[in-house]
């Protein structure tokens, strides 16, 4: 029993030490890092893989260098950047490039630990996982993981939240980083329904680090009449320019209303409509006659209330009531209900009122025609004496009785 436990021992520390033999000059000691782990690029531009990391002693000086594309199924195996690299000791770099020119290394030196590259002209299929390799000395050598994504992205991404009349509300239009490190010029615009275009240039872009964006910001107080407008937001990178627009849903309601004519002669049809406009829609009218909803029940159909050979009975107060987002709207009317004799005479009493009124005016008109005529025969009478410079006058000359003549 003693010599099995004995042989059994043995067997775990042979292990061990093979485990310890196999794994000491692998693995140990070597780390890297993506920052960040997921890399926006726009079509036709360029990306920035931000990369680091963290080697062995004993693994100086360090060599081969690969940036590999992995597959869907995990396997980092092809080449798209493979070369030598300079050390502390050595400044050339000796690269060659197995696959593209279109990978650069922004620190040739692998003893800063900078691993970062460039990738120009960004295509749609370089939307992949990569990995970064790289070898010491001997056995000293990394694995594959982690890995870095590359996320193509042909357009702005805009979040818009709920909006509501009058309530101040921030939309965000995040752009992807390109490289070099210039920020694009983000633009905003909104389109009304009736078709003019409200500008904005955003000054305050904001770089989030952490997921390489451009972020830009517009404070917007809605109104209902940018209800089904289109708001776009345009990122320019130099002469190249991505675009997204969304369309405005803004949450409001207007004044509730009854329309119809409040005075209905006796025997004519009775005719009211709710309306209200409001985004998202109210719930169907509820119609109350008195307080009562029963009484008209039968005399309604969605928005309209109609009673046709209206009676006395039917004058009062008819109220609509529709439900707005858990708010409770109303409206009411009084209606006069008119008998046929006291509707006739009123007709009577508008038809006199209107003649005499008729008559009053052509006699004011008249006086007033008159009156102007006259002025003006006045002043054309004092305008010919006026104008009269050459009148003659005679004089005559009496004497009396004794000769002398008197004047």
């Amino acid at each position: 029993m003693f010599k099995m436990q004995t042989i059994s021992s043995c067997i775990i520390l042979s292990m061990l030490l093979l485990n310890i033999l196999c794994t000491g000059h692998g693995n140990k000691g070597w780390g890297i890092t993506f920052n960040p782990p997921e890399v926006t690029a726009v079509p036709g531009l360029c990306a920035l893989i931000s990369c680091t990391f963290t080697y062995p002693d004993k693994a100086n000086p360090i060599d081969n260098v690969q940036w590999k594309v992995c597959s869907k199924t995990g396997e980092c195996k092809n080449d798209i950047f493979k070369g030598k690299v300079s050390t502390q000791n050595e400044n050339k770099l000796e690269e060659k490039e197995t696959e593209t020119e279109r990978i650069k290394m922004l620190e040739p030196d692998m003893s800063k630990t900078n691993c970062s590259i460039i990738m120009k002209d960004i295509k749609a299929e370089d939307e992949n996982e990569y990995a970064f390799r790289v070898e010491g000395q001997k056995t000293y050598k990394n694995t594959f993981n982690p890995t870095v994504k590359i996320i193509i992205q042909d357009k702005p991404i805009m979040d818009v939240p709920p909006l509501s009349d009058g309530v101040e509300a921030n939309l965000t239009c995040s752009a992807p980083f390109p490289c070099p490190e210039t920020p694009p010029e983000i633009k905003w615009w909104i389109k009304t329904r009736e078709g003019n275009i409200l500008s904005y240039k955003d000054d305050n872009i904001i770089l989030i680090s952490s997921t390489s964006l451009y972020l830009s910001t517009l404070t917007l107080t809605p109104t209902s009449k940018l209800h089904n407008a289109t708001v776009g937001c345009d990122v320019s990178y130099g002469d190249k320019t991505i675009s997204t627009s969304r369309t405005l849903e803004v949450m409001y309601v207007q004044t509730l209303r009854i329309l119809g004519n409040n005075r209905v002669r006796e025997g004519d049809t009775l005719s009211l409509i709710c309306t209200v406009e409001c985004h998202p829609p109210s719930s169907d009218p509820v119609w109350s006659f008195s307080g009562s909803t029963d009484t008209i029940r039968n005399h309604t159909s969605a928005e309209n209330l109609m009673i046709t050979n209206v009676r006395k009975e039917h004058a009062g107060i008819y109220v609509c009531e529709m439900t707005y987002r858990n708010e409770t709207l109303k409206a009411s009317i009084t209606i006069s209900v008119i008998r046929k004799e006291d509707f006739q005479m009123q007709v009577d009493i508008r038809m006199i009122t209107g003649f005499l009124t008729g008559i009053s005016m052509s006699a004011v008109i008249f006086s007033v025609v008159l009156c102007c005529h006259e002025s003006w025969q006045r002043d054309k009478i004092h305008e010919v004496m006026d104008t009269n410079t050459y009148t003659e006058v005679i004089l005559e000359v009496f004497y009396d009785q004794e000769g002398h003549h008197k004047e």
